[in-house]
């Protein structure tokens, strides 16, 4: 549908704007809180109106009045003393301009067709049935619910304190049925919806989509969601029209996609579950190969006490290599800074490869490092020196008799393929390097040419927010693992797996021992959520300094001689400053007096001591740091 949506929000984007001109029928608005949707939707909603679009709407407070909270038209519950007859044009006005739905009453008294669609399908739903009552110039909306056999209850009002879901879903159907609008901007439809009913609203709301200048009975929505229930991506112009927001700059949309990658997305979108669509709302997504990766991974930061939630971070397990490049993609175009972590043997197959070449990021360090800015060419010269080091080494192998040699030896000989036996390979560099660097004549230059090259592809991908696992697969960092270094079965993945899980579950491992086992895990975790510590300190420093100026004070009035005199005095607040730190000593001396705090564990788990005078400079005050 044709729409000229030019938007602009300074304070969030600067002197950037974002600009769509093509929308679909169902419009997707998603990202990480305080990213400006709301403030998007309200301007939306206003070139909505300038093109002679009939827009509703919804807040995500749109209950207001039909729940305990005050609003300026609201000072009661709507829903105990009724909706005014005599109001329902400044009802509607309120419900309009706030984005309100209780003028959805006003709907299912004045729309009987409506009324009655509401009714069978809240009555198989929620096993209730509503009636519109009028007592005094008043509309109330009563309750039946059916038992067992189809019979009903007694009747009774519809309470505030009902079931949200029951009054969030019959508002949204209402305003959904009803032909006033043929546009609707929801803001957060999941609300006290559970995952059964958003799937249900959402069904019901494909079937009214559709572009409403061609078809009257149609609506074209908008939905702005953080729910991946909501996010039904069936299509590749469903992904189109996601319009992504990230903090800082303007909102991302997938314009064109090349013949080649529509044909493999859209093999990739029917395989899309709630677990993967994690993406859309995260600042920093992180894309692993394989569920085991992912419950390693969170199960160290959770660990560290490090949870990726407080990073606005996620851990999204995808199948394989080709997964990996397609979300690459997808994240690239939606200019969301995605993370990925893979294999080793990323470096000797699949199109991730290709994809990171073409990256700018990736181009720019390599013209920096003097190789060019291909880096399938790089790879390629890489290539070739393993061959030539296969070439001259794999006869030498033969006879050897050391035990470490003869498992390099086996695996590069049960490596039937080419790619699978440079993997084999770099394993072996990375296990064996002294030994197979003194098997391999000083005069072969691929030697010592194949070592730098590596470390600058492995840097070249990271550039482009691909982590390579230098040491191979996940296992390899894993203590728990003692099997084959270069073929892992499947077995063994699952049972390192289910080792090291109830490890990490059931050990109380100090943040040194953590480091110590899973170091170069934490080394990639940390490159890829970017962690920002909480300074708890400067906090703590401001209250602190607070408290000193206030006790001293009062020692100066000749207010306080000891510990009660201290914690009684009004001014000084000890209640309040206690939650924060213990009084350890308060007392007097020749200069003055002494005072000892501890701080409590909730806000320094150290509980560091705080000791100051009366000559102390309240002002300058700093706190030591841990």
């Amino acid at each position: 549908m044709k729409l000229d949506i030019n938007i602009s929000i300074p304070d969030l984007w600067g002197n950037k704007k974002f600009q769509k001109n093509e929308w679909g029928n169902i419009n997707y608005l998603v990202g990480p809180n305080a990213t400006g949707k709301t403030r998007f939707v309200e301007q939306l909603k206003q070139q909505c109106q300038n093109q002679n679009i009939k827009v509703r709407y919804l807040s995500s407070e749109r209950l207001a009045g039909l729940e305990r909270q005050r609003y300026e038209y609201f000072g009661y519950s709507a829903l105990e003393s009724g909706l005014n007859m005599g109001q329902f044009a400044v009802l509607k006005n309120f419900g309009t301009n706030y984005g309100l739905s209780a003028d959805a009453f006003v709907t299912l008294k004045e729309k009987l067709d409506i009324k009655i669609k509401i009714e069978a399908t809240l009555s198989q739903l929620f096993g209730r049935r509503i009636r519109l009552v009028e007592e005094g110039g008043f509309l109330k909306p009563r309750i039946q619910k059916i038992d067992v056999g189809n019979e009903y209850g007694p009747e009774y009002g519809l309470k505030e304190s009902e079931c949200h879901g029951l009054k969030e879903l019959l508002t949204l159907l209402t305003f959904l049925y009803n032909d006033d609008y043929n546009c609707l901007i929801i803001d957060e439809p999941e609300l006290h919806l559970h995952p059964q009913f958003q799937t249900f609203f959402l069904q019901e709301l494909r079937k009214i989509a559709g572009n409403p200048l061609n078809s009257p009975e149609k609506k074209i929505f908008f939905i702005v969601t953080h729910s991946p229930y909501y996010v039904d991506i069936r299509t590749l112009e469903d992904l189109k029209h996601c319009v992504v927001f990230q903090p800082d700059k303007p909102p991302s949309f997938i314009d064109q996609i090349d013949s080649e990658d529509e044909r493999r997305i859209k093999r990739l979108l029917p395989r899309l579950n709630t677990h993967h669509k994690q993406f859309f709302f995260a600042s920093r997504p992180i894309f692993v190969e394989g569920y085991s990766d992912q419950q390693v991974f969170s199960l160290i930061q959770e660990k560290r006490g490090k949870p990726l939630g407080a990073l606005v971070a996620c851990i999204i397990d995808v199948t394989g290599k080709e997964e990996l490049d397609l979300f690459f993609k997808i994240c690239k175009k939606l200019n969301i800074d995605a993370k990925f972590v893979a294999d080793l043997d990323v470096l000797t197959k699949g199109k991730l490869r290709q994809s990171v070449s073409e990256d700018d990021r990736c181009r720019a360090y390599l013209q920096t490092e003097g190789i060019g800015r291909d880096l399938m060419q790089v790879i390629g010269d890489a290539e070739r020196a393993i061959s030539a080091c296969l070439s001259e080494l794999e006869p030498k192998l033969a006879d050897t008799s050391e035990s470490n040699l003869q498992n390099f030896r086996d695996a590069l000989c049960k490596a039937s393929e080419l790619d699978k036996k440079r993997y084999v390979y770099l394993l072996g560099l990375r296990y064996l390097r002294e030994q197979i660097k003194s098997l391999i004549s000083s005069n072969t230059k691929e030697g010592s040419f194949l070592e730098g090259r590596l470390q600058k592809i492995i840097e070249a991908f990271k550039r482009s927010g691909v982590h390579v696992l230098s040491n191979g697969e996940l296992e390899h960092y894993l203590p728990e693992y003692k099997d084959d270094k270069y073929t892992i079965s499947d077995a063994a993945k699952v049972r390192t797996f289910e080792q090291e899980r109830d490890f990490i579950l059931e050990s109380n491992l100090t943040e040194g021992e953590i480091h110590a086992r899973y170091g170069e895990l934490i080394n990639i975790l940390d490159e890829a959520t970017c962690p920002k510590e909480i300074d708890m300190d400067l906090y703590l420093t401001h209250a602190i300094r607070e408290w000193i100026f206030k006790v001293q004070s009062a020692y100066n009035r000749g207010e306080v001689k000891n510990m009660d005199s201290l914690k009684i005095n009004a001014t000084i607040d000890w209640q309040s400053h206690s939650r924060i730190f213990d009084l350890v000593e308060f007392s007097l001396d020749q200069d003055g007096f002494i005072c000892r705090i501890r701080l409590r564990p909730l806000l320094d788990p150290k509980e560091r001591e705080v000791k100051f005078n009366n000559l102390v400079s309240a002002a300058n005050y700093q706190l030591e740091k841990n």
